[in-house]
């Protein structure tokens, strides 16, 4: 897509596509605004094992974010041009389902990624290679390296983060050892 943050935009459904298929983090998550199409699809997470998947209804709940994301890989690797994907939820969520959206190739024109709800964050190292879920602050402490990173605002597609750098803790050291003697 060519920038460095994700597109969110309120949602709407797009009268272009074919097929439509709403994923969503909680069933309180409101559908695209719009006229709703005739082929149209919503998978809910449920956040419970007890949910029964019925594959062949429109309205499907899943069990976890994990399970979702998995046959959204399954979906999409079938899929073919037309179909319009449209996700809601907080940004790891939102992040999560741009880079399964990614990696199945599809453009920017068949995603559609609503405000996020909340503002945590998927925070990516880029000292020790440390993936950091539901960071909500400007900084945070690396619990890969120990580093204490700054999140930039640059949202890295290939990883579904943004990045996080920081001076590590044996760099300042060294440095501190040079200029003290």
């Amino acid at each position: 897509m060519g920038t460095s943050e994700l597109p969110y935009r309120p949602l709407t459904f797009d009268t272009d596509g074919r097929r439509h298929l709403f994923v969503r983090e909680n069933g309180m998550l409101a559908f695209p605004e719009g006229v709703r199409p005739a082929v149209f699809e919503v998978w809910t997470i449920e956040h419970s094992s007890l949910v029964k998947v019925e594959p062949d209804t429109g309205d499907v709940q899943m069990r976890s974010t994990a399970d979702l994301l998995e046959r959204l890989v399954h979906r999409l690797a079938r899929e073919k041009v037309g179909l319009r994907l449209y996700a809601a939820g907080r940004p790891d969520f939102l992040a999560k389902v741009a880079k399964v959206a990614d990696e199945a190739g599809l453009c920017s024109g068949e995603i559609m990624l609503g405000e996020p709800v909340g503002p945590e964050r998927r925070v990516f190292c880029v000292h020790c290679d440390t993936l950091h879920d539901g960071v909500s602050g400007d900084t945070l402490m690396c619990q890969g390296c120990g580093t204490k990173l700054s999140v930039r605002n640059h949202y890295s597609r290939a990883l579904g983060a943004y990045m996080g750098g920081g001076e590590p803790a044996v760099v300042i050291a060294a440095m501190e050892a040079v200029a003290h003697g």
